[in-house]
């Protein structure tokens, strides 16, 4: 397995709203889903290849998805160990209603009435993200972003610094502190005490039957048009899973299955899950 890393910088707080929520309390993860990164790296890549960024419209019976090729699995992005991260919890104003636009408007009238909404920022100066795949040929196409950014989640930017060189990974089973999520069901197959750890409902992408698991060896010309092309992704929505996050190393470490070089370490079930295989495969 083949991997690359993504040194982001955000420029402002974040929302990456958790869902399904509150209409008024609106919380946020603190990292970036594996979805939302995705859809952030196919922008890049489009943008790389002088292309402008999809327009996105809310309420459509079946909206477009813009996202990396499937083989290319995305991972999220998470905080690095020596950044600052932190959920800020405020107040802010907002429409009572999808038709209600006052609140934008430069001038209101005295006595308007607003919706109060809790809501939480994610704050940190510093993510790493992670693509993994079987091709280092598709990984490739992602090694041209550095210095591109654009918007990421419901709230808020950033700015890819750097991006790693290509990383060979092996399969091993270890106790280790993983890098990135852990899908819920690898940890308990495992007989792992849950411990160290938030548990957090996420989604995975619906991918169509009609879209093909190819490694894409031998063909970096298509793969290169299939990043930055302005076709949308084969996908049919979302499907949840339940997911461990672990913000801080703590004893006792989850002894899993990764794909590792020693310092990375990624789960394999959650590339076999975000890839529309078994956990357990």
């Amino acid at each position: 397995m083949y991997c690359l890393t993504f040194k982001i910088r955000p420029t402002a707080a974040m929302t990456f709203r958790i869902l399904p929520g509150s209409i008024l309390n609106i919380a946020t993860y603190p990292f970036v889903p594996p979805t939302t990164l995705s859809g952030f790296l196919r922008r890049l890549a489009m943008l790389s290849h002088g292309l402008d960024l999809p327009e996105t419209t809310i309420n459509k019976n079946k909206p477009p998805y813009y996202t990396l090729p499937r083989h290319c699995v995305t991972l999220g992005a998470y905080p690095v160990n020596k950044a600052y991260r932190g959920v800020h919890r405020t107040y802010r104003k907002g429409m009572r209603s999808f038709n209600h636009d006052t609140f934008s408007r430069l001038y209101v009238e005295k006595g308007e009435n607003f919706q109060l909404h809790t809501w939480e920022y994610f704050i940190t100066d510093e993510l790493v993200g992670y693509v993994v795949s079987e091709s280092q040929s598709s990984l490739e196409s992602l090694s041209n972003l550095e210095s591109f950014g654009c918007k990421l989640g419901k709230e808020g930017f950033a700015v890819i610094e750097e991006v790693s060189s290509i990383i060979k990974l092996q399969r091993e089973k270890i106790s280790a502190h993983p890098s990135t999520i852990v899908p819920m069901e690898a940890l308990l197959k495992e007989n792992n005490f849950v411990n160290g750890c938030d548990i957090y409902n996420l989604y995975r992408y619906d991918w169509s039957i009609n879209e093909q698991i190819d490694n894409g060896i031998g063909l970096l010309d298509q793969e290169r048009s299939r990043f930055a092309c302005a076709t949308a992704s084969p996908i049919n929505g979302f499907i949840p899973f339940v997911a461990a996050y672990y913000p801080k190393e703590s004893e006792p470490l989850p002894t899993l299955e990764f794909y590792t070089d020693g310092i990375i370490n990624i789960p394999t079930s959650l590339v076999n899950l975000l890839s529309g295989e078994k956990v357990n495969a």
